[in-house]
């Protein structure tokens, strides 16, 4: 079992280091071409499609180059686990390096998330099944008026493990294939 470990945390290395880059690179685009990329709808989230290709072909690496074609769920669901940890990893401290020095990311995405809550406001403390009082209203435009660049890189990072999570579990399940039975 050991002896997995090591080309299993290189595989799930060498995948993360790639797919950062990618990440790092589209938030740089996204936002220098006037789209926040905070502020996308998780549903759009391309870490979604991110992770999904990388970690299939981090697992699909390790089960073939490594592992003579068999694959429990156990190194599947690690190999996953590694990979996004990673990603968020880096990716989280480089948002908020990024928000500490390029103040306009961090004031784009208060403001943007201020307009949203202003917008909805009538819902919010109204209508809708879920509704708040006035003041949990103000309560909250100043909560996210206090956000910081670390707060965005530690919500980036909490999101990455979720999707990460689902995406791992899933592939692992698909991918698994255990020693033949006689």
């Amino acid at each position: 079992m050991i002896e997995h470990v090591k080309p299993l945390f290189k595989v799930a290395l060498k995948y993360a280091i790639t797919a950062s880059l990618l990440a790092v690179a589209l938030l740089f685009v996204l936002f220098y071409t006037g789209k926040h990329p905070l502020l996308i709808p998780i549903a759009y989230d391309f870490r979604i499609l991110l992770f999904g290709v990388f970690i299939y072909f981090s697992i699909r690496e390790f089960k073939t180059y490594h592992n003579s074609g068999e694959l429990h769920f156990w190194q599947g669901l690690l190999t996953g686990i590694l990979f996004y940890l990673l990603v968020g990893i880096v990716v989280g401290v480089t948002i908020t390096l990024f928000g500490s020095i390029e103040k306009s990311f961090l004031q784009e995405y208060i403001q943007s998330n201020i307009q949203g809550l202003e917008m909805n406001k009538l819902q919010l403390t109204s209508e809708g099944p879920v509704t708040m009082t006035e003041e949990e209203f103000n309560r909250q435009v100043e909560l996210t008026r206090s956000t910081s660049a670390a707060t965005l890189g530690v919500d980036y990072f909490i999101k990455s493990c979720i999707i990460g999570f689902f995406i791992s579990i899933l592939l692992a399940v698909i991918l698994r294939k255990t020693e033949t039975r006689r």
